[in-house]
Order: structure tokens, then sequence, then C-alpha cells
């Protein structure tokens, strides 16, 4: 078949991109014709990908998403490819892969949990506008032939909030994760380099952090709690990006417990490599592959009962499952239950064994089974 997958960005970074990447060289690989449509490509491309490149206004956040928008469709549409999957914020496509929940939904938290006059500023801003009217787009009669979501708790979100959409429309097809390129044997042998990188004493315990934008993945309750007293004395890493880093860098200055901001980094298996535990606190994740990441890594995760992977946290595991991640008491009581040494190989064994049972591959298969449908719908198939 030939397959387009589309996003304003072709990138090994973030969950959207990070699952465009990994459908389109692994589905290249199983013998596909794979476009990639995007308005910049920040990798290698891999072997059997060809990109098709946007033109997209490159100043101004609202012109690049309105651009992308309006140009994208022509771009695939001249492809004739059997299946067309969208990421992002296009209209139009066969399949939506629906990796970020609602965004009406996640306005309206944010407005809860601020208070006052910004929330409703937010939504007015000009560019809140806009992904409001793609995204009801996106879910309207004629948008999509499926929508293909990671998560139950965003299937039954998006139904909640587009309550004409038919439920046989949206389709769960959970993130997968690399068991190869994440494994517990990289402990071993990289685990003491990354932490003499870091500055870190071998003995001391680590728990790992890693997410673009922190306060929604819960970094200011994290550095409340390591202000306070680091929970079993461990250090805190965090990994990623925010447009205020070096402001969280000077607190992390003020905390009581070691707290590093590394930045972004594409090594992200090394860091897992150096970490005891993994926390993601989030206050919303329509999924958060990094969680499985860390599982198929042999760390046991501290997840918010708001994200979609605390679906994968069963048995001995629910146990770390947060159910308000504001509630920083509770968080710390669950990094001290995964720091336990007693503990903590229990844990890990179990943490593998769940990310084994959500291999990539299982992924990648099913959404090729969709985009065989809808092949067959058109009566294509290449």
């Amino acid at each position: 078949m030939r397959i387009a997958l589309v996003h304003k960005r072709y990138d090994r970074l973030g969950g959207a991109e990070g699952d465009c990447y990994e459908l389109s060289h692994r589905l290249a690989a199983r013998g596909h014709d794979v476009r990639v449509v995007v308005g910049e490509c920040r990798v290698p491309v891999p072997p059997g990908v060809r990109v098709q490149r946007v033109p997209v206004v490159r100043t101004g956040q609202l012109a690049k998403l309105l651009s992308f928008a309006a140009f994208a469709p022509r771009v695939w549409r001249a492809l004739d490819a059997d299946a067309v999957i969208g990421f992002g914020r296009t209209v139009g496509h066969d399949l939506f892969r629906a990796s970020g929940g609602c965004h009406r939904r996640y306005l309206a938290r944010l407005a809860a949990e601020e208070g006052g006059i910004a929330g409703v500023v937010r939504r007015l801003r000009p560019y809140q506008r806009a992904l409001l009217a793609l995204e009801r787009r996106q879910y309207a009669a004629g948008g999509y032939r499926k929508i293909l979501t990671v998560s139950a708790r965003t299937r039954d979100e998006i139904l909640a909030t587009y309550p004409h959409v038919p439920p046989d429309d949206v389709v769960i097809v959970r993130y997968g994760v690399d068991v190869t390129r994440f494994h517990p044997s990289r402990r071993e042998r990289e685990g003491a380099a990354v932490r003499r990188e870091l500055g870190i004493p071998l003995e001391q315990p680590v728990v790992l952090c890693i997410g673009t934008g922190f306060r929604r993945k819960g970094v200011d309750h994290l550095l409340a709690i390591w202000g306070r007293e680091a929970p079993a004395g461990a250090a805190l890493v965090v990994v990623g990006d925010d447009q205020h880093l070096a402001a969280y860098r000077r607190r992390a200055r003020a905390a009581r417990g070691l707290v590093i901001f590394t930045g972004p980094r594409t090594d992200v298996e090394r860091m897992y490599a150096a970490a005891d535990l993994f926390t993601l606190p989030s206050m919303f994740d329509a999924f958060g592959v990094v969680v499985l990441e860390a599982l198929a890594s042999g760390l046991p995760a501290v997840a918010s009962r708001d994200i979609g992977a605390a679906e994968v946290l069963t048995g001995p595991l629910a146990e770390l499952v947060v159910d308000d991640p504001n509630d920083e008491g509770a968080l710390a009581a669950r990094l001290a239950h995964g720091l336990d040494p007693t503990r903590r190989a229990a844990l890990g064994a179990a943490a593998r064994v769940a990310a084994e049972a959500a291999s990539l591959e299982g992924a990648v298969g099913a959404i090729e089974h969709w985009c065989a449908v809808v092949a067959a719908e058109r009566g294509g198939g290449r």
C-alpha cells in the first residue's frame, strides 16, 4: 500500500512525533510505500520513507498552524495514497490518530486550575480559537473515516466532548514500545557512566521524569516535594524542554535535595539506565509513551491516574498510581514506595512484563490493518 503520514514536524521527540516516526520506518520495513507529509524534517529519513514537504508560513505560531492545515491536504491528495493518517491539526484524512486528547477539555482543565479570568483570556486568544475550530472540524462528519485513539480514557473523552461521533468510529490502538532499545540490561552497561556525567553519586537513588511542558507534566509538584525533603534521599532528574527552563533551573538550586534539569536529549534510553524510578504526575496526558519506555527499561513508574498509560499499570504496579496529581503528600508517598529497596526488584520485573505486552510491532500491525480496511473501501491497495 501507499501510506501517507501527516504531521507538521518529522521528529523522534514528542509523543505524536515519535509515533509518526516509528510507524513510518516500520511500515516501510514491511514493504509499504511510505510518504511523510510534513512542514519540517528534523531527523534523518529512514530507508524506504519519502518526505513530501508542505509550504508553511514560518513566522508566527498561528500562521504556521493555519498554513499547514490549509496546504497539507493538497500535498497528500496529489500522492494518490491508499490510506492517509493524520497525527495533528489537519482535516480530511482517512485515519485520525487522536494521540493528544481533546483540546477543548484541556483548556477547561487549565481554566479550572488557574481560576479567575486567566482561563477565559487564554481561550479567547486567536491561536487557541484556531485550534478549537480545527478540532471541531476534525470530529465533524466527513472529517475522518476512523479515529484511532491511544487509550480508553481518551476514547471516552472524545465521545463525551463530541457526542455526535458514533462510538464505533473510535478505536483504541495504544502506543507500543521498542523493547530492544529500552531494556533493563542498559543499566549495567551505561548507568554508572550517565550518573558520572550528571554528577550523581552511584549509591544515590534517582527519580526520573521526562516530558515537555513542565507544568502540565506535574514538575512543579515534584519541585515542591524536593524543596521540602527528597523521598528516600533521591536525586530528581528532569529531561525535556520548557519555555521557562531557566526559571525551573533556578528553582532547582533552592531545593533541599539534588534536582537536575538536563534539557532535551535524544539519548533518553541512557537516562532510564541511570534511574531507579520513573514518574509522570501529569495533570493530563492522552497516553504518556515515556511510561512504557520506563517500564521496558525495568523501571516502575509513579503516574497520575489522569494519563492514558495508567491503564497498563496493573497488578503490583497499580500501587504506584496517584489518584490526584495535585496531592503532593500522596505523590511523595508513592515515590517513597517505589524507591523501597525491598520492593524495587519485584516492581522492576513487573514493569518489564507489562512493557513486553505492549510491543511496538503489535501497535504497527493494528494500524496497518486499518490502512488495509481503508484501501479496500477505496478499491485500492498496492
